[in-house]
């Protein structure tokens, strides 16, 4: 019996998650191409991407094996979680899900996703998001997120991406990466330190990309989270990775 086919969010995820590689590798110099369902990053990419992403489910291990490059530490999203690699010399190197938020109404930057706080808290106490506008802000959210250099400048001048930040009480309580691809808002980089992060997330990338739903890939305590916020899990993923 053949699988069934994945949920359509989960495919739009997918895409708009490429949208954000895409982007960052550009702004490194590095092409990509889309060909036989992958994206292939067209040169090394930066920490923490794919060299591969799968677009569509089912594809030959193979074929997906041998489009990732031949050097230790080389990767590939295997969006739909349905390609074994164990064979072909990778390895896993984390399961997660991907998560789906619909549209937040007009105005909800300031409400929680799905309308509800927090017990115990109320709309003045949850965090603002707030945008990243010039070099040295990105220099420091990336070096808060781990991942210093990682994010050229010019990335503030891309229109499908965002830099946010969340602050609550006058301490920074969040942050979130947002690229719009496939008429989804992809959320990646997610870093939630305070109440209210996640619950608010949906209705902050809606004001910065009206209409447009979210997607993004979340694992553990962060999916519990994102769960809990009001989030929807639509498909799983496997990251794997070159031994």
């Amino acid at each position: 019996m053949a699988d069934a086919l994945p949920d359509p969010r989960a495919v739009r995820a997918a895409v708009a998650n490429v949208a954000w590689c895409e982007s960052v590798c550009r702004g490194h110099g590095i092409p990509g191409s889309v060909t036989h369902g992958m994206w292939l990053a067209g040169g090394r990419p930066p920490p923490f991407f794919p060299d591969v992403v799968t677009l569509a489910p089912g594809l030959e291990a193979a074929a997906v094996a041998e489009a990732v490059p031949r050097r230790d530490g080389a990767s590939v999203k295997d969006s739909f979680g349905d390609v074994d690699l164990g064979g072909h010399g990778l390895a896993v190197l984390f399961e997660a899900e991907w998560v789906w938020h619909e549209a937040a109404p007009p105005g909800g930057e300031s409400s929680p996703a799905e309308g509800s706080l927090p017990a115990g808290s109320s709309p003045a106490e949850s965090p603002a998001w707030a945008e990243v506008v010039d070099e040295a802000a990105l220099e420091e959210w990336a070096a808060a997120s781990s991942q210093a250099g990682t994010f050229p400048p010019a990335l503030l001048a891309d229109p499908s991406v965002r830099f946010i930040t969340a602050r609550g009480a006058g301490e920074v309580v969040g942050r979130a990466a947002l690229c719009l691809g496939a008429g989804v808002v992809g959320v990646s980089n997610v870093w939630a330190g305070g109440s209210g992060v996640w619950e608010t997330l949906g209705g902050a990338a809606s004001r910065l990309f009206p209409g447009r739903p979210v997607g993004g890939y979340e694992r553990g305590a962060d999916l519990a989270e994102a769960v809990a916020a009001g989030f929807v899990p639509v498909g799983r993923l496997r990251v794997w990775v070159r031994r």
